[in-house]
């Protein structure tokens, strides 16, 4: 075990917090990205740019399919590859720099905001698919910029970091249960600028703190909270990396800045390291893996429909937000041989302020970048790219075909055993259950993968169990996919999953 770091920082005071201003972007090169249809099977391939109204600073799939999108300037807007885009409901307050997360019955909770002066609100508010409309719940104690939101076991929420309406770091955790808020006041911990910590449930039920602290821990939301560490990290300085758990308590941390006086961490290219750490085991404590090809600040780590990570965007360069070395290329982590694979390259940076997400049909949609970290919001990525990964294509470049669900189940409880139906169930070897995305700032805050066994019973039927409690699946949205034998997804399955 390595030497444990103490939990609670000490702030450098708030002339340390990085405010961060816009200016005019430097220019921007568009290379080609057209893939010979023999390469696609092995390094995916990319769609053709389009236009999106705003930019897609905080990015959400509702469980209706469609993908719910906003920055600060514009409106908030669904997109749907078969609809466009289309307006919702006027945004309730300035819900720009927000923590978000579904809840159990697939609405999107978004806390916090930021008013002028970057100066963090308490307010939260609530979007429901069905009506597409606005709602307004409690408000938090205190005002978050930059917060963490993470649906828990029971269906609560858990709301950490961030600054307030001083912009003073937010050191009391909060848990959103019952329609109120309870702090957490035996459980302070400041963690600092840049934010957005990444945050996971556990299986033993509490919420695990992988960064950006050096030191991981646990929090305990129950009574009025405890924190217990865990493990400190390979490479301490993992600031504006990003975090995701590739299978139930198992996490994989990548990129990210390097620790340096005076924080100044930006002043120092990034990293291309990686780490794990299996949260199932009675002493966990993080391992080097391989490294990315590439070193990266401001990736996206999007968990596909097989249980692979896809890494894309970020800049390579020293510097917050270094457009000359944006890297454009994708890359892949098997989590079964811990290696990565270069993929097809992006035709635009997406660097600050970008986010990718898993689609239902097994696609990725990755987006944004700019409205700030030195971008004017007229120079920003106010544009897509939809990404179809290898496992969608045959060897000879043509798209494989792909098994289907006729039905399933759309409500899980915990532990039950249910039946899909499908024409090829002879050929299905597994099933993924995948959370709904909520994602910004580089952190998917709603993401996680549960793996399914699935049993042919005859040539239409598999029977398999869902997961046992909302410790290793929290309450909410998931995405269901069946995957054949030869690694092909089906189009997933929209079903909600808890109590």
């Amino acid at each position: 075990m390595k030497p444990l770091a103490l939990l609670t920082l000490g702030l450098l005071g708030l002339g340390s917090l990085v405010i961060y201003a816009c200016h005019d972007a430097p220019g921007v090169t568009e290379p080609s990205t057209s893939v010979a249809a023999s390469t696609a099977a092995t390094t995916g391939r990319w769609g053709p740019v389009f236009t999106t109204p705003s930019v897609a600073v905080h990015v959400h799939l509702l469980r209706t399919g469609k993908v719910l999108l906003w920055g600060d300037q514009k409106g908030a807007y669904l997109w749907s590859a078969s609809a466009g885009f289309t307006p919702v409901a006027p945004k309730p307050f300035r819900i720009y720099c927000t923590g978000h997360t579904f809840l159990s019955d697939g609405r999107l909770l978004v806390v916090g905001g930021t008013s002028p002066g970057t100066r963090g609100l308490r307010y939260a508010t609530i979007f429901d698919p069905s009506t597409r409309t606005w709602s307004t719940p409690a408000s938090m104690a205190q005002g978050r910029y930059y917060p963490t939101a993470t649906t828990l076991p029971g269906g609560g929420v858990l709301v950490v970091s961030g600054h307030d309406t001083a912009r003073a770091v937010v050191r009391i955790p909060e848990v959103r249960s019952g329609g109120g808020w309870r702090r957490l006041t035996t459980a302070p911990l400041a963690i600092p600028n840049p934010f957005y910590p990444a945050m996971f449930v556990a299986p033993n039920g509490k919420v695990f703190l992988a960064g950006f602290t050096p030191t991981s821990a646990y929090l305990d939301v129950s009574g009025t909270g405890q924190w217990s560490p865990v493990d400190r990290r390979e490479v301490v300085g993992r600031k504006l990396g990003s975090a995701v758990m590739y299978a139930p308590g198992k996490i994989l941390y990548v990129g990210g800045g390097v620790d340096s006086v005076l924080a100044r961490d930006t002043l120092f290219p990034p990293t291309a390291s990686a780490e794990v750490i299996d949260l199932n085991q009675s002493a966990p404590s993080w391992r080097t893996v391989p490294p990315m090809a590439f070193p990266r600040r401001h990736l996206n780590a999007t968990i596909l429909a097989d249980g692979s990570v896809l890494v894309t965007g970020g800049t390579r360069g020293a510097g917050f937000n270094n457009q000359a070395a944006a890297v454009r290329a994708a890359e892949l982590w098997n989590p079964t041989t811990e290696s990565w694979t270069t993929l097809a390259s992006e035709s635009r940076n997406r660097t600050y302020h970008s986010s990718a997400i898993l689609l239902p049909n097994g696609r990725v949609l990755s987006t944004g970048s700019g409205e700030g970290g030195g971008i004017a919001f007229a120079n920003s990525e106010r544009s897509a790219q939809v990404f179809t990964p290898p496992y969608l294509f045959k060897a000879d470049g043509s798209l494989a075909p792909r098994p289907s669900i006729t039905s399933a189940p759309s409500r899980l409880s915990y532990g039950q055993s249910f039946t899909i139906q499908t024409p090829n169930a002879s050929s299905i070897s597994r099933g993924t259950l995948i959370r709904l995305s909520s994602v910004t700032h580089g952190f998917n805050q709603s993401q996680l993968i549960y793996p399914l066994a699935v049993k042919a019973t005859n040539s239409t039927t598999l029977t398999t169990v869902a997961p046992a409690r909302g410790a290793l699946a929290p309450p909410g949205p998931y995405m269901l996919f069946l995957i054949n034998g030869a690694g092909v997804p089906s189009v997933a399955k929209m079903v909600t999953v808890g109590p």
